[in-house]
């Protein structure tokens, strides 16, 4: 499920405002990748790892600034220190690359919102080697009613590869979509969702979670869909809004639950 411009709009909107009275520097860094869109922070993860020559999964303090510069967020040297102390844990001198983009990340994921990503992760790989290929989406997303397969100019494989482009690292497009680029993608559409419900509908319906997955063998994938009637997706291959789905659940249960959730727990809304 690809971004939405509704939500690239109204992450523009939060990061702006944001921005505006931001005064912590590892919020201005975030705020900064943000505002590339919700592949922002995907992006900063390419950044600094290009930076990786030697394969160490570790950021020197330099190297650090020339990243930080480099995405076009302009710190203080004290704002620097001060936002490499956060990351470096350990006091070692160098911030462990996981470790960055995790922190940047949990601050737009919390881990509510994780589950449901974890879960979108685990039934794309379908056959768990921790990536998530052409081959794993058959069966599991749908696109034979995207308009270039309908007018045959792109066959399904070529449409379902299109679709991995949307997480796919772009200065990297190998088909293949890695557990760190799926959470990093999703992570920046979080951040343009207040309430923690509405996330959660999302991921269950775009990705059809309480269904069971389809045992579809290779092979079998167009022959099936010849025969079986087009499903209802609440997005289609490139994200946007296509007909309308059926959530399970009414628009007063719905409401309700998400009532109820806030009597319990408080208000959803967070900054990003």
């Amino acid at each position: 499920m690809g971004s939405t411009s509704r939500h690239e709009m109204e992450l523009q909107r939060k990061v702006k405002e944001e921005l505006k009275s931001a005064t912590d520097p590892v919020d201005k860094i975030r705020l900064t990748a943000l505002s590339r869109g919700p592949g922002g922070i995907k992006h900063i993860g390419l950044v600094f790892r290009n930076m990786d020559d030697d394969g160490s999964k570790s950021i020197s303090f330099s190297e650090f600034r020339k990243g930080v510069s480099d995405i076009g967020c302009q710190l203080t040297k004290e704002e620097l220190e001060q936002a490499f102390k956060v990351f470096d844990r350990d006091q070692s001198g160098e911030v462990d690359y996981d470790e960055f983009l995790l922190k940047l990340r949990g601050d737009c994921l919390n881990p509510k919102r994780e589950k449901f990503v974890q879960r979108a992760f685990e039934k794309l790989d379908k056959d768990k080697s921790g990536n998530i290929t052409v081959e794993d989406l058959h069966g599991v997303y749908d696109v034979t009613q995207h308009p270039k397969v309908v007018s045959g100019e792109w066959t399904e494989d070529e449409a379902l590869g299109a679709f991995l482009a949307n997480f796919d690292d772009p200065q990297n497009k190998d088909d293949t979509v890695t557990k760190e680029e799926f959470f990093s993608y999703y992570a920046g559409i979080s951040a343009s969702i207040d309430n923690d419900a509405y996330f959660a509908l999302m991921m269950e319906n775009a990705w059809k979670l309480n269904e069971k997955p389809r045992n579809n063998k290779p092979g079998d994938y167009k022959s099936k869909n010849k025969t079986r009637a087009p499903q209802k997706d609440l997005m289609d291959s490139f994200g946007k809004r296509t007909q309308r789905t059926n959530f399970g659940r009414s628009g007063s249960d719905l409401k309700c639950s998400m009532q109820v959730e806030e009597r319990k727990n408080g208000s959803f809304n967070r900054n990003i």
